[in-house]
């Protein structure tokens, strides 16, 4: 785990620049001194990992910019190394990403469906609009109401939907935080299925 250093992406939400700019530069000059050592620089939320491709090229210049992968995109330069399993269509899951993802970083997304796939895992990616954080905005008290009217066009059908009780999964930090305050539903993220399968074939290998 990387050292905490402030992202930066609140402030650029907030539209305050100057803020986001020299929080910007203190923490792409750590990562880069981190990727210098030759370590791979991974990004869980994407959110937050995307504004080093997008606001920190457009602040600081696109050399300056850490290069951070998302988790799936550094796994899939991994694959050769995953197991290999017979798909199991009955094991399948609704996978929500967030909305940055989808749109900035689409074949990314795409990404999970071929790591699920290699694992024996069939993940559906589940056509949804806005949960209604859109990042900070849902968690602001003068923005609540509309929040949760956003969430109630698409999120909640999908999570009330009994077919898929207990089989979602979501990208997006601010995305399982809106389903749990507003569904009580605590939404896994991909890497941890991901994690417990290859546990799982671990153990079993262990076994024989």
């Amino acid at each position: 785990m990387a050292p905490f250093m402030p992202n930066g992406k609140p402030q650029h939400v907030l539209g305050l620049l100057g803020s986001f700019e020299k929080a910007a530069a203190r923490n792409a000059a750590m990562l880069t001194a981190l990727s210098e050592t030759g370590v791979a620089l991974v990004g869980v939320d994407p959110s937050m990992t995307l504004a080093y491709r997008a606001e920190y090229a457009k602040a600081l210049g696109a050399d300056r910019a850490p290069k951070v992968s998302l988790p799936q995109e550094w796994l899939m330069q991994q694959s050769a190394r995953l197991p290999n399993l017979a798909l199991d269509r009955r094991d399948t899951w609704s996978l929500l990403p967030h909305c940055t993802e989808k749109t900035n970083a689409a074949v990314a997304t795409a990404d999970w469906i071929k790591l699920g796939r290699r694992l024996g895992i069939e993940l559906e990616v589940v056509p949804s609009g806005c949960c209604g954080m859109a990042g900070l905005y849902g968690h602001e008290r003068d923005n609540r109401a509309t929040s949760e009217q956003i969430y109630r066009l698409s999120w909640e059908k999908i999570l009330d939907d009994p077919r898929r009780a207990g089989r979602v999964l979501a990208t997006g930090y601010s995305c399982r935080c809106q389903a749990s305050i507003m569904g009580g539903v605590e939404l896994r993220h991909p890497l941890q299925l991901l994690l417990e399968t290859f546990r799982k074939i671990t153990i079993k290998d262990e076994l024989r």
